[in-house]
């Protein structure tokens, strides 16, 4: 029997029906579970988000200090240079978590959403249209069966006939359809959990590598003597 999407669609109706079961309940686990990633990957996404406004709101507190006046803030110059300093360091780290977050929601989040709306979508939709094929073709069989057998009504029999025969070419249409789209997903759904992953990861190596270009040599010294100024 010629196989397309998984299934013997020659085989005998039984087995059709179980092995089709089959891969229903799994579209159907990977449905619900699709979802769940997508919830997890977006909470990822928000607090990158949120990092990203903290940074910016720290950096203004920051330059905020010296219009504090203070009464007792006399000789707060070498404070006031060095938060300036680290405010100017958080801007610049700031840049680095804002295209870290775009790079979450464009390789990460995104490929979730479209492999969500696009794949899952379709089956969803071809399994509703395979299930009024069905109907409408058990409606037409049930039609047909309940004709009277007298010959005047020839011309009647033939007219439920054809609406079967229509109804059953469409039928097999739909059910091609949807077969060969739950056997692809089995191949897409595989793209569809490792794809976001490796953009998460890219994304934060990139992240920390330049942020330990950026950072590491320059920052070292004047670290060390904000050090020695607490010290003291």
């Amino acid at each position: 029997s010629p196989a397309v999407g998984g299934f013997l669609l020659k085989e005998e109706p039984g087995q059709t029906r179980s092995l089709l079961s089959v891969f229903e309940e799994d579209a159907g686990t990977l449905t619900e579970y699709t979802n769940q990633l997508l919830q997890a990957m977006q909470r990822v996404y928000g607090a990158q988000n949120e990092m990203c406004l903290a940074t910016q709101q720290l950096s203004k507190q920051l330059l905020a200090y010296e219009k504090q006046h203070f009464a007792l803030g006399k000789g707060d110059e070498e404070v006031i240079s060095t938060l300036h300093y680290f405010s100017k360091v958080v801007d610049e780290l700031n840049i680095l978590h804002s295209e870290l977050a775009k790079q979450l929601a464009d390789t990460m989040v995104l490929p979730v959403i479209q492999f969500r709306e696009k794949d899952l979508t379709e089956v969803s939709t071809l399994k509703d249209l395979f299930g009024l094929a069905s109907n409408e073709h058990d409606v037409s069989m049930a039609k047909y069966s309940r004709l009277p057998k007298r010959k005047e009504n020839e011309k009647l029999k033939a007219e439920v006939a054809k609406e079967v025969a229509n109804a059953r070419r469409k039928q097999h249409l739909s059910s091609l359809q949807y077969y060969c789209a739950l056997n692809a997903l089995q191949y897409r759904k595989r793209v569809a959990m490792m794809e976001p992953m490796l953009g998460y990861a890219r994304g934060q190596i990139n992240f920390f590598k330049k942020g330990a270009e950026m950072f590491s040599k320059r920052m070292d010294s004047f670290l060390s003597s904000v050090s020695d100024m607490v010290q003291r």
